[in-house]
């Protein structure tokens, strides 16, 4: 960004855009995604920002401070004046928008104060007095006149319509909303004396007021074509001896007027004029170049878990295994009037260790060695086994995914009691077999190691982990010391920040567990109830499901891992449910945007923005970190309107878009006199720098192509193409 420069001094500056401000990041209620209903009673999920809360804050920063001098209303320095004449007609470029200071004063004598006139817009010229030219905004023509000019005023007609008179830095609107601004009034009262002015059309006016620039405290609200936008409060800070004023910073804070809810697919700008109607705000977006956009979420693979009926008395668990086939499997069953088994009525369904499996028992067996989320699990059903005395004796079972029998071969161990029997080899784990009864008998009973330790754990509970590495618990409260009756599920998406290893760490927030207790209702139907955490390590609350505006006995929610869930109620049958499982944490895609910037589809599942490729390089810094670009070898990304380090390498120049060309790219070498090369990477505009980015970041695919000190790089029916440059 090129600096602001005036007759006293250049002062360079940064800026920053700060999202969500004090107070947001530790109570995480404004700025985020979530499942909601809008105040159209739409429900689905939003970039919500909450009424009163910061939405962010604009930061200009002069590294050499802006200076002027102190003068009167007649251009002489006095220590009482209030016109700051050095920052007038003074350009400058806010989020991508190019200003001119119209008036700079101080609001009283005592100093220490200030209020700026900025104005941009679509077209600034110049016009003498009775010239008429025609300019072309947003697809319109506009004839305009200089009609009137006399010492401190100017009037236009602009199509017909004739403004009022101006003075340096008012604004009149036309009939069709557009508006004009006058920056500058010349007025050369003598024969061949220049009558002018300089305006804007289609101008915005922005006024930038701070009565105590010692202080960071926002009194005054930022005017935007003279209008007072309340919810963006302006800080200016600097110094003033009366003699000389200083500005060092420039601060909007910009606050959410009301509950903002930007749909998929929608702006913030968009929520703020629909939630506000008539006396919405959109301009508290400082400049409005720039927006905040919500594109969804990321489009990932999912899989199905469900709990549903198999006739109204009983419960089937569905899910994928770690072979990616489909389980049905019997998991809760009312025998009799307000009591529930687990599994079928004389099947057992079997997670944890050292319990008896019968004959036709169900269980679980899951890769205990494997991190959490990677573990692959099975369903086995146990269909009894061979007498020790039969030739070449085998123990059976059936994997509920594949549908396959397993046959396996087993031999007795030295002593009496428990002895291990075999090996079961599934999905690249080891799960001993043992004997629970004779095996002398045909259908012994045995016991698993169920989670492929090595042994036997008593009462060790063995966890389903599915396809996409949901982990789906169960602990069976119907036996045992437990007279409770009843089953309780859980489904977790296991993080290694609180669970020990586990294939994810999830950002920000920890995903709530989906808990639901299984019971047996008096008419001897399955039910099941929705619990908040029922074990300090079950996580959080109760997750928040809603139900649609118009249905009824249906509800959904997310979790923060992108889990969809779908909850069913119907009056007089037992309740279900479905979760839709992402195979990796579903992000919302939320995106700072410039003004015209556009997206597009990239792929089957990833919506991608106008940002920039990603170049792996061995370290990275910003052009302001980079003292002397010439001391090391260096690639630029981004031209020079946007980069000082490219600037500095391109001489400079006085135009920063001149050598380039809207829709291309450029890749070019410069080789400085101590045999350091830079490689700038840019284009004339964002998605052009994009493209030369994305060649780079793959230079293999494009290598054939990558010849000489320059080369162009142009998007063609979706494809990039690289090639020399066009010569004269």
């Amino acid at each position: 960004m090129l600096p602001v420069t005036n007759n006293k001094v250049t002062s360079p500056f940064n800026q920053y855009l700060y999202l969500l401000g004090p107070g947001a990041e530790t109570a995480l209620d404004t700025g985020y995604v979530i499942y909601s209903e809008d105040d159209e009673d739409v429900t689905a999920d939003f970039l919500y920002f909450k009424s009163g809360r910061e939405i962010g804050r604009y930061l200009m920063e002069f590294t050499t401070a802006l200076e002027s001098d102190v003068d009167d209303s007649a251009g002489s320095s006095s220590s009482t004046g209030l016109f700051l004449t050095d920052f007038q007609d003074v350009d400058i470029t806010m989020l991508g928008k190019k200003y001119t200071i119209v008036t700079a004063k101080r609001t009283s004598t005592f100093g220490k104060n200030i209020v700026l006139t900025l104005m941009g817009g679509a077209g600034k010229d110049t016009l003498l007095e009775k010239q008429t030219k025609t300019y072309t905004i947003g697809g319109k023509d506009y004839e305009v006149t200089l009609s009137f000019v006399d010492a401190d005023e100017a009037q236009f007609v602009v199509n017909g319509q004739t403004t009022r008179k101006l003075k340096d830095g008012d604004t009149d609107k036309l009939a069709d909303g557009t508006s004009v601004g006058v920056t500058d009034v010349l007025y050369q009262d003598y024969a061949g004396g220049i009558h002018s002015a300089t305006f804007f059309i289609g101008a915005n006016k922005l006024e930038l007021k701070d009565t105590n620039i010692t202080d960071v405290d926002s009194t005054n609200d930022l005017k935007v074509d003279d209008n007072a936008i309340d919810d963006a409060k302006v800080i200016i800070e600097g110094t003033d001896d009366n003699s000389l004023f200083k500005i060092t910073r420039i601060h909007v804070n910009m606050t959410a007027d009301d509950n903002y809810y930007v749909p998929a697919g929608g702006k913030l700008s968009e929520a703020i004029k629909q939630e506000g109607g008539t006396s919405a705000e959109p301009q508290v977006l400082f400049t409005e170049n720039w927006d905040i956009e919500y594109k969804g979420l990321a489009k990932v693979n999912t899989e199905k878990i469900k709990l549903k009926t198999s006739g109204s008395s009983a419960y089937n668990l569905e899910f994928i295994d770690g072979d990616g086939n489909n389980v049905d499997v019997p998991l809760a069953k009312v025998p009799s009037a307000s009591k529930v088994v687990m599994g079928d009525t004389d099947k057992d369904f079997i997670n944890v260790e050292n319990r008896t499996i019968s004959k036709d028992d169900y269980l679980v067996v899951t890769d205990g060695t494997r991190k959490r989320g990677e573990r692959k699990s099975y369903v086995l059903q146990y269909k009894g086994a061979d007498k020790i005395s039969s030739d070449n004796p085998v123990l059976k079972f059936k994997n509920l995914g594949d549908k396959k029998s397993i046959e396996q071969t087993y031999s007795a161990g030295s002593g009496s009691g428990q002895q291990e029997l075999a090996t079961l080899k599934i999905g690249g784990a080891d799960f001993r077999v043992f004997n629970d009864s004779s095996i002398k008998s045909n259908d012994f009973d045995i016991v698993v190691d169920l989670d492929a330790s090595g042994g036997l754990v008593e009462n060790r509970t063995v966890n389903i982990t599915t396809r996409y590495g949901a982990e789906i618990g169960l602990n069976n409260r119907t036996t045992g010391n437990q007279d409770i009756n009843s089953i309780i599920l859980t489904v977790k998406t296991p993080d290694s920040a609180y669970d020990g290893s586990a294939k994810d760490s999830i950002e920000n927030i920890r995903a709530i567990d989906w808990v639901v207790n299984i019971t047996g209702d008096s008419n001897t139907k399955v039910a099941h109830s929705v619990l908040a955490s029922y074990t300090s390590n079950q996580r959080g609350t109760r997750i928040a499901t809603r139900t649609p505006d118009g249905k009824t006995n249906i509800e959904y929610g997310y979790t923060a891992y992108g889990a969809f869930i779908t909850r069913e109620t119907p009056s007089s049958e037992p309740a279900t449910f479905e979760i839709d499982y992402p195979e990796s944490q579903r992000y919302p895609l939320v995106y700072i945007t410039t003004k015209g910037a556009s997206f597009s589809e990239v792929g089957a599942s990833t919506t991608e923005a106008v940002t920039v490729q990603r170049i792996q390089v061995g370290a990275a810094k910003l052009a302001s970190e980079v003292s002397d670009v010439n001391a090391q070898n260096a690639i630029l990304v981004g031209g020079p309107c946007a980069n000082a380090a490219a600037a500095t390498v391109m001489g400079n120049p006085a135009d920063c878009t001149a050598g380039f060309t809207p829709g291309e790219g450029m890749i070019q070498l410069w080789e400085h006199t101590n045999g350091n090369v830079a490689m700038l990477v840019a284009g004339y505009g964002a998605v052009d720098t994009r493209n030369a980015a994305a060649v780079v970041a793959n230079y293999g695919d494009y290598k054939a192509n990558l010849k000489g000190a320059k080369v162009t790089v142009k998007k063609v029916n979706n494809q990039l193409t690289v090639a020399a440059p066009a010569t004269a």
